[in-house]
């Protein structure tokens, strides 16, 4: 398990607990999960590749069909499992706010970073300029390759290279065009894809995803 995987919050380690479990924690359940972070008030999610978010402020098992969750509520830990799937966690610290987002390329074309931010301006005034932002491993460019990607994604048509997408370049410039400062985002340098060794993936390892239910976790929890 990585515990403050993120600097960008490392000056709130006092209020906020990240944590991501990976390929040693080899988590295929929501009671394998629950066992590594040692606690059972946990968020989750039946994550669906969509666009809707939700707000949480108690524990959670996968009854929500959505892709992010936000909470306000101290002690409950909210997570997103992915397997090459973008992951990111939104803090705002003035407000004491925290939000989770899975964004698959589906998920990205949908625009669930938007609906996210959306919901977070709805239900506690958060400007995207005052979030801290951060994004896990995920499929680099050159490992999300598609059969014919403008028609997959005619949204993300403009980051399309050859038979790859740039995911992590569409997701940062809707981040950007939201308001979140550069400042204020960080981005972990790390394919699952070209670590299998490291994090579960689903297009480098697929079985082991769909039939064993291997996931890497992000977890956070406001203190």
């Amino acid at each position: 398990m990585l515990t403050h995987p993120f600097t960008i919050f490392e000056p709130y380690r006092d209020i906020l607990d990240v944590r991501m479990l990976t390929r040693d924690d080899a988590v295929s359940s929501d009671t394998d999960m629950q066992r590594v972070l040692q606690t059972s008030e946990v968020a989750s999610l039946d994550q669906v590749h969509g666009n809707r978010c939700v707000v949480l402020r108690s524990a959670s098992n996968r009854i929500e069909k959505a892709d992010a969750v936000a909470t306000d509520h101290l002690g409950l830990t909210l997570t997103i499992r992915f397997a090459d799937c973008q992951n990111f966690i939104v803090f705002a610290p003035e407000k004491n706010i925290l939000c989770l987002i899975h964004a698959g390329w589906q998920g990205v074309r949908k625009g669930v970073i938007p609906a996210a931010f959306k919901l977070l301006q709805s239900e506690w005034g958060v400007d995207p300029k005052e979030a801290l932002v951060a994004a896990g491993p995920s499929l680099c460019m050159k490992c999300a390759d598609f059969t014919d990607p403008k028609s997959e994604a005619p949204e993300l048509a403009s980051y399309v290279q050859g038979k790859c997408i740039d995911l992590n370049h569409a997701a940062d410039e809707q981040l950007f065009s939201l308001g979140v400062s550069t400042n204020h985002f960080e981005r972990l340098e790390a394919c699952t894809r070209c670590l299998p060794d490291r994090y579960w993936t689903y297009r480098g390892g697929k079985k082991e995803v769909t039939e064993g239910g291997m996931r890497n976790v992000l977890a956070a929890t406001l203190l």
